[in-house]
Formats: structure tokens, sequence, C-alpha cells
């Protein structure tokens, strides 16, 4: 196991026996058995190499928009990275580099001030660059796939790679970078009138607003939209008359059936009952098997 001292004579922020609950979206999960902030690359890399030599093992996390911890909490070390070294965004010509610890909302602001046109349609999404570029976030057709130029990452070796957009991998709400931690990324945008994209990123915040659940915790959208059907999952799932589905503090959303919310005190088990519903639900009904988009996490 990683004792203190270890980590202790990094650069960084350590804690232990975390409530995930405080780092996720959704407010629910057990504790993990430490987390680390780094402040530097070197510090994340010098983390990285004594978690292989002490065998433990660790996730990396950015505002944990897209994952669900269990109950049971997480026996080894969590990564965010949340300082200010991991969090710059700067503009140059047609293109923003951006640290992977950056919100996308900074990153939609920066990119809105310079008159840069491309992201508008991740207006609106709960998250950081890196947990976006990890999942190949998107909506109305679009991924932020489309607009990347290259990704830097780190490997559990701590050891440093670059990679461009073409070798990546990309595929829908997945990428071939899990294996990695982000550390930044280059994205080639378009210059574009500033008053249209204020314009089209008013769209998509409203059309978010106006469809989906923002009132109580979630996870985001809980399942991958189906490529056997024009139904999208959460018409499968409203069709199965599971909309506002409660068990315990946990409910399906009234208002967007692929949300699950934290209604006050839920509980991962109760979220995991209801997902498990859903998918033999829709299997029964329509003959497709649900693939989930969050990542499960203990």
């Amino acid at each position: 196991m990683l004792h203190g001292k270890g980590l202790k004579s990094l650069q960084g922020i350590v804690s232990f026996n975390v409530p995930m609950r405080r780092y996720t979206t959704i407010r629910t999960g057990g504790a993990a058995a430490a987390l680390f902030q780094p402040e530097s690359i070197e510090a994340l890399a010098g983390c990285l190499r004594l978690c292989k030599e002490r065998r433990v093992s660790l996730l990396a996390i950015g505002a944990g928009s897209n994952i669900i911890v269990k109950d049971k909490g997480i026996d080894g070390l969590v990564i965010k990275l949340s300082s200010p070294f991991f969090r710059g965004v700067e503009a140059c010509g047609t293109e923003i580099a951006s640290g992977a610890g950056a919100s996308l909302s900074k990153l939609s602001y920066i990119a809105e001030r310079n008159s840069l046109g491309g992201l508008e349609f991740l207006a609106g999404i709960p998250g950081t660059v890196g947990g976006a570029i990890i999942q190949n976030a998107g909506a109305q057709g679009k991924s932020i796939s489309g607009i990347i130029r290259d990704v830097k990452c780190i490997d559990r070796n701590g050891r440093l790679r670059t990679f461009k957009n073409r070798q990546i991998g990309f595929g829908y709400r997945e990428s071939g970078l899990e294996k990695f931690i982000i550390l930044g990324v280059t994205f080639k945008l378009r210059k574009r009138e500033r008053n249209s994209i204020r314009k089209d990123t008013s769209s998509y915040i409203e059309r978010r607003l106006l469809t989906q659940d923002y009132i109580s915790p979630s996870a985001g959208c809980i399942f991958k939209n189906p490529k056997a059907r024009n139904l999208s999952a959460g018409e499968l799932i409203e069709r199965c008359g599971l909309k506002s589905k409660r068990i315990g503090d946990a409910s399906v959303s009234g208002r967007h059936a692929n949300f699950i919310v934290n209604r006050g005190h839920a509980q991962t088990k109760d979220i995991l009952y209801l997902i498990a519903l859903i998918k033999k639900r829709v299997r029964k009904n329509f003959g497709i098997s649900l693939e989930e988009e969050v990542k499960i996490i203990g």
C-alpha cells in the first residue's frame, strides 16, 4: 500500500480516506484510500513511478461528471489535476492550448474572447478538458475529437507522450487513451464573429436546460445511444415506462430518462440497481443491450 511518507515527499496536496461523493457530480461513493493533486508534471511522474513500484492501483479523474464510485470506495490512489499548472488555457492564432484540468466552460470562454469557433457544442457540459477527451464528449452529432490537433499524455511509467489526432483511435464516447493520463491538448479552431459564437453557445446551453435535469446531482447520460435503432437511449428508457422510477433517493430523471439523479442521500447501490433494471427492461422490450457511458469504479 502507498503510505503517507512516499506521497508527502512529492509536491502537491495529499489527502487520505477521501469520500468520493465530494469529487463526483452525482455525489455518491465510498472513500478513496488517498487522493493526490500534483503541482507539476514532475510531481505527477514521481507519483506514477511510486505507484508502479509499490503496485498501487490508481485512477485519474476530472470533474467527476462521468463516473460512479461504488459504496465500498476505492482501494488505491485517485489523481486529480486541479492545480493552476494543469488548468491553463492560451489562444494563439486559430489554435488553443489547454491543460487537462481546465473546465470546459473556461475553454469556451477563452475561445469566444478570441473569436475562435468550433467549441460551441460543448457549452453547458460539466467537466474538464481531460475528461472530455478520454470520453470523446460531444453533442448534436459532434464530438471533441473533431477539433483536436494533438494530445499530450503521460504513461503509467511516468514517460511523456504526444499523440496526433489520427494516432489516437477515437470512437463514439471513447478514445484510445484510457491507459494514459492526459496532460494537455491543442485544439484547431477557426476564426468566427464573436456574436455568432455567443448566439450558438447560448442556444446549446438553453437546449440543455430545457431537456436535461440540472436541479439534482447526476453523472450525466448513463448510457450510450445504441447504433442499432434510430431511438436514443433516453427514448428507449421512457418507452419502458421508467421515467421517474425511484429506488431510495436515486431516481430516473422525469425530464431526461437517460439521467439518473440523486434526490438527496442516494447510495451507489441504488443507482446500480436502476442501471440493471433499465438494461433488463430495454433488452426485454426492444432486444437492445444498452452500454454504459459512465464509468463504474470500485
